[in-house]
């Protein structure tokens, strides 16, 4: 462990000056539970997520603030979702291999929790709030810049951001027929941690596409790309 942890290290750019504060962000409140007999200084990671949060937040709308001057208030926090989100921290999360690290109950393991999106996904968040406290603002913004800065020009590019589908087919439906696209889940596929949803999507009970993907947020964009490709020759 202690070498994956120096690995870790390595990987962040910053060495912790108290290593209880890079342990702690990497419990989770399953291990911490069952461990409390054992070791009572355990501490779990949700305020560390809380704090984390918090930093991302400030140091990515930051990072947006000085980057796209001209955007307006709903345009910025438009990119800052688009960046700081479940499913870019789960993946960040994971190629930092925090799936290796994280400290878990046996009921988590058992159900793959090493690899749910909102298990890794939160313990980036508190990764991030431990450098925070470890290192203070400085350090943070160095990691966040490290980590995030590269996914600007991928997530905010303009013909990137502009893949909104389910917010382009919004306005298009509400505009042309005064109603709003509703999405169904057809299907739940698959364990836990690998789900794969099926999602219908309709206007008026009239069924116009269906989307697939790994969380249903992937599957309703992919839903809405279908139905702008289909309904309004879109892409």
């Amino acid at each position: 462990m202690n070498n994956t942890i120096s690995h870790l290290e390595e990987i962040l750019g910053y060495k912790f000056k108290e290593p209880k504060l890079l342990d702690r962000a990497l419990t989770h409140k399953s291990y911490a539970n069952e461990n409390k007999n054992i070791n009572h200084d355990q501490e779990d990671n949700e305020k560390l997520e809380f704090l984390g949060d918090a930093v991302l937040d400030l140091v990515v709308g930051d990072f947006l603030f000085e980057r796209y001057p001209q955007d307006t208030e709903g345009g910025l926090s438009k990119k800052r979702a688009s960046i700081v989100n479940e499913e870019i921290l789960f993946e960040l999360a994971r190629d930092l291999e925090l799936n290796k690290l994280l400290k878990l109950g046996k009921g988590e393991i058992l159900t793959g929790g090493a690899m749910k999106p909102r298990l890794l996904s939160s313990a980036l968040e508190a990764l991030v709030g431990a450098i925070y406290l470890d290192g203070g603002f400085d350090f943070a913004k160095l990691f966040i810049g490290k980590v995030f800065l590269p996914l600007f020009d991928k997530v905010c590019g303009e013909e990137d951001f502009e893949k909104d589908y389910k917010t382009r087919l919004q306005e298009l439906v509400h505009k042309l027929l005064k109603e709003t696209p509703r999405y169904e889940v057809l299907a739940e596929e698959g364990p836990p941690h690998d789900r794969d949803f099926l999602i219908c999507l309709k206007v008026k009970d009239i069924e116009w596409a269906q989307g697939r993907g790994r969380s249903k947020k992937i599957a309703e964009q992919m839903a809405a790309k279908m139905a702008l490709d289909l309904k309004f020759k879109e892409s």
